[in-house]
């Protein structure tokens, strides 16, 4: 026997080793298990070489059994198996190297990117002492004529002594602590293996009994519990829908259908394989509204899971979706749980979240109702990222849907330019034949980027398809609580009038969206509550008639603006498209809305005040009594009375707050009263 004390601090590294690397203790069972398939690995790759290198050892298991009369959890493995001086180099460089020495070492080989860390320190072993008090390796070589048996309590130092193994292979005896004999269970092992190490290629066969009423073992068997190879690994051809539903509910605990996947190999200056799902009906399990909640990839690397919550390779804005990652390309510093290199990592998510977006739109048309109900359940998610994904809010912005003023359904905003489209199309005859890009004008204002775009069409009608983009030179909206309090707007009137549509955005996210896309392909999204926003179908005589009320009404428009509420509004004027309404107030364009001013409150962001835009209807009979009442007496009560009241009206049609309360009451009551005589 050969006794190696420790240094005198080299309990403190394994302290940060065992502790504070590793975030999780459930992972002692899957480095273990990953050492034991290395090991065997390596066996097979020798035996490639020289056919009787395996001799009658030549069926790979990986076993795991446990005792819990004396808290023992083994792992044994028939690979390459370990030589005297290996274990003496390998399984203990910290008592060999020293702790300053051991320290350069870990961080030269994060500097230099070494991809086999892990194995080369042994790293992963070390997390075994954080459920064991411990640990002891029993281990013959190929290579060796002697077997060895490696122990230490990981405290004062270790013992290797000589052993009677014959096979090659390794056995390790896992001693477990007090404070973590729960481990001793078949369904947690069971558990454990099943979550961390179950596509691991070699079978893990588990020891299983039964027993009788009073205890008795009745028989033990060994059972094989991983699956060994994964799904996202197999061919498509070969799985049934059925499969894909099955582990659909595995990764994201939901018990519904998914809208749909996407199964990926994908080889290239960065390889991986992924499996992703995106789900239709709500999960009970998972509560989407918390951006801060851990619901996010699956690594996997070399067939062993290294992360759960892999936020490196998906936004927030696809938290909805369930989905599993593997690559080969991934460095790992001494922690599996920690991933070195973020390139590799961003290159990934860049690639599946275009996948995921062109996903949705291809769903978006082949499945209309099963995409509405996704959008009903996760719409708000997708929406809220358009305002951060600067470099993608055109593509996000492409798969949401919104109310509109016009049509029954939902429209997103091509179809909005599609459906504009065929009403102009209507009063062009030169434009008959022209159907480039469907309606939507994804073309450039470049040719060559138009004729790499739009191939399947052809080249000389790119002119067509430059002068239409042109056509539609505006997106018009209405935010608001909800549809009814929007469609009760006095703005929209014109618009029903003139037959343009305009899109109804009653999410809360939507002000945020707003905020953010202010222009798509080419056309401007404008608020119907905007200043300046004019029909479309304004003629010049009907400007010139509105010019010269204008006029008529300007002494009483100035009275409203300087001497009531000069600093609240910006300008006072007339707008005869107000219908039976007497008033109404709108934001200036590119103007902070009253909904987004509550927001930005909420919030406790400062906001300074908006001024905004009172305007009369001039067609309206009380609006000339009150021009009327103006001429005979500027300074007369009952005016002043009319104004603060239409006002205070004006401000509740926008669904905005009134200052008090109590003086609009007392006014109502004033004129009702007034009214009853």
């Amino acid at each position: 026997m050969s006794k190696h004390n420790f240094e005198a601090e080299t309990w403190k590294i394994l302290e940060l080793l065992t502790h504070s690397i590793y975030s999780n203790k459930e992972i002692f069972l899957r480095e273990i298990i990953s050492n034991a398939s290395d090991a065997i690995d390596k066996a097979r790759l020798k035996s490639l070489t020289d056919t009787k290198f395996l001799g009658d050892n030549n069926k790979f298991e990986i076993k795991v059994n446990y005792d819990k009369k004396q808290n023992i959890i083994t792992i044994e493995d028939n690979g390459i198996g370990m030589t005297e001086n290996w274990l003496k180099k390998n399984i203990w460089t910290i008592a060999k190297s020293g702790t300053k020495e051991f320290l350069e070492k870990l961080k030269k080989a994060k500097e230099d990117g070494e991809h086999n860390l892990i194995w080369q320190f042994w790293v992963g072993f070390y997390s075994a002492f954080m459920v064991a008090d411990k640990v002891e390796i029993e281990t013959k070589s190929a290579l060796s004529k002697k077997s060895f048996i490696w122990s230490s309590d990981w405290k004062t130092g270790y013992d290797i002594k000589e052993a009677n193994k014959k096979e090659r292979g390794t056995i390790i005896k896992l001693f477990i602590n007090e404070s973590n004999k729960e481990l001793l269970e078949e369904w947690k092992i069971r558990e454990l293996i099943k979550k961390y190490s179950n596509y691991v290629w070699i079978p893990i066969m588990l020891e299983v009994e039964d027993k009788d009423d009073k205890g008795k073992v009745k028989w033990k068997k060994w059972e094989q519990v991983n699956e060994t190879i994964a799904i996202w690994k197999k061919s498509k051809a070969s799985i049934k829908k059925k499969e894909y539903d099955e582990f659909y509910k595995t990764v994201s605990m939901d018990f519904n259908e998914p809208l749909t996947y996407i199964h990926n190999n994908v080889e290239g200056m960065v390889s991986y394989k992924s499996l992703l799902y995106i789900p239709k009906e709500t999960n009970m399990f998972a509560n989407m509204s918390d951006s801060n909640k851990e619901y996010w990839p699956k690594l996997y690397v070399q067939n062993v899971l290294i992360l759960e919550n892999a936020k490196e390779l998906l936004p927030v804005w696809l938290r909805f979706v369930s989905w599993v990652v593997e690559t080969s390309d991934l460095p790992l510093n001494i922690s599996r749980e920690m991933l070195q290199s973020n390139a590799v990592l961003d290159k990934i998510k860049k690639s599946l979240v275009k996948k995921v977006i062109g996903e949705l739109k291809k769903t978006m048309w082949n499945k209309k109702e099963d995409y509405l109900k996704f959008l009903e359940n996760y719409g708000q998610i997708v929406k809220e990222w358009i305002h951060y994904e600067w470099d993608l809010k055109e593509n996000i912005a492409e798969v949401v849907k919104f109310e509109s003023l016009l049509k029954e359904n939902k429209l997103s905003l091509d179809e909005y330019l599609k459906e504009a489209r065929i009403e102009k199309k209507e009063k062009k005859e030169n434009d008959k034949n022209h159907d480039c890009c469907g309606g939507t004008w994804e073309c450039s204002d470049k040719k060559e980027d138009w004729e790499e775009s739009c191939s399947e069409h052809k080249k000389e009608d790119w002119e067509c398809c430059k002068d239409l983009k042109n056509e539609i030179k505006n997106i018009y909206y209405i935010t608001g609580k909800n549809k009814a309090e929007v469609l009760a707007n006095p703005y929209l009137e014109q618009f029903r009038k003139d037959k343009v549509d305009v899109l109804l955005l009653t999410d809360p996210i939507d002000e945020w969206v707003i905020q953010a896309m202010n222009e798509y392909k080419w056309n401007k999204l404008k608020s119907v509550l905007w200043a300046n926003l004019k029909s479309e179908k304004e003629t010049k005589k009907d400007k010139q008639a509105k010019e010269q009320t204008q006029k008529e009404f300007k002494d009483l428009l100035e009275l409203i603006k300087n001497s009531i509420w000069s600093g609240k509004l910006e300008k006072v004027e007339l707008n005869e498209n107000l219908w039976d309404y007497l008033w109404a107030i709108k934001t200036p364009e590119n103007g902070m809305t009253p909904q987004m001013e509550k927001m930005m409150k909420s919030m406790g962001q400062p906001t300074s005040p908006q001024k905004r835009i009172l305007e009369l209807n001039p067609e309206s009979s009380l609006i000339k009594s009150m021009q009327k009442e103006f001429k005979k007496d500027i300074k007369s009560s009952k005016l002043q009375d009319m104004i603060n009241y239409s006002y205070n009206q004006a401000v509740l049609l926008e669904w905005w707050e009134i200052e008090n309360i109590w003086d609009f009451v007392k006014l109502t009551n004033k004129f009702a009263g007034e009214y009853l005589k």
